[in-house]
């Protein structure tokens, strides 16, 4: 009996190491309302692409500035990649008085690259929150005018670091489209003190989130569509 005790207590112990083994610890990421279970049908890394537009100040003017990221989603919290971002032709402004008051017309560019960190903070089905910061090295450069004259002048070029924080609020359309909207701050450094007034200003994001890995393997798993 004590040998039958001693084989049955050994297989028990056996099936539960095994069960244990059979049945992962479910990966959980912490948001601010507490840690968040993922499931086991997230994928741990996967592919992130937005369009990343601007509305910033350039002087006293409102400018459009256009953007792109691509990057990779780490456990569905951490975002991490590159940003291109420009004015495209330029920004016209009628006067530039962080240079020269006697300027009356002016044309001036901004681009920039830039590696970015975002962390998402709150998702659900339909919500989600971030910060993000992104640094890089980009190029301003433009021309003007001044009073009394036709003659155009250059603006050197200058090569800068940019800095920037801000905060999104993302709603998702489906399960792979999802669009949002935040605010933020750029910060300028290596420029002349004049020029980095012009181009350092809050900004106003409006962001594009399009999720094309969910759409191509929604068309094989169906249960892909539940993942948010």
């Amino acid at each position: 009996m004590v040998m039958w005790f001693i084989v049955a207590s050994a297989v028990a112990q056996a099936h539960g190491q095994l069960m244990s083994v059979k049945k992962p610890v479910p990966d959980t990421v912490w948001i601010v309302t507490g840690m968040h279970p993922l499931g086991p049908g997230y994928k741990r890394l996967k592919l992130d692409f937005s369009l990343d537009a601007r509305q910033t100040l350039i002087g006293a003017e409102r400018a459009r500035l256009g953007g792109l990221r691509v990057g990779l989603e780490y456990r569905r919290v951490h975002r991490v990649g590159i940003g291109l971002y420009g004015l495209g032709e330029g920004v016209e402004l009628n006067s530039l008085p962080q240079i020269d008051s006697s300027i009356t017309w002016a044309k001036v560019s901004l681009r920039y690259q830039s590696l970015f960190y975002e962390r998402v903070l709150y998702f659900s089905r339909k919500l989600e929150w971030s910060l993000t910061a992104h640094y890089g090295l980009g190029l301003v450069k433009g021309s003007y005018t001044r009073l009394g004259s036709s003659i155009e002048e250059v603006l050197p070029e200058q090569r800068l670091r940019v800095l920037e924080l801000s905060s999104v609020g993302y709603y998702n359309f489906t399960y792979w489209l999802s669009a949002g909207a935040g605010v933020g701050y750029r910060y300028m450094y290596g420029l002349s003190d004049e020029i980095q007034d012009v181009y350092e200003s809050p900004i106003g994001l409006i962001r594009v989130r399009i999720k094309l890995g969910k759409l191509v393997k929604s068309i094989w798993d169906k249960d892909t569509k539940n993942l948010y």
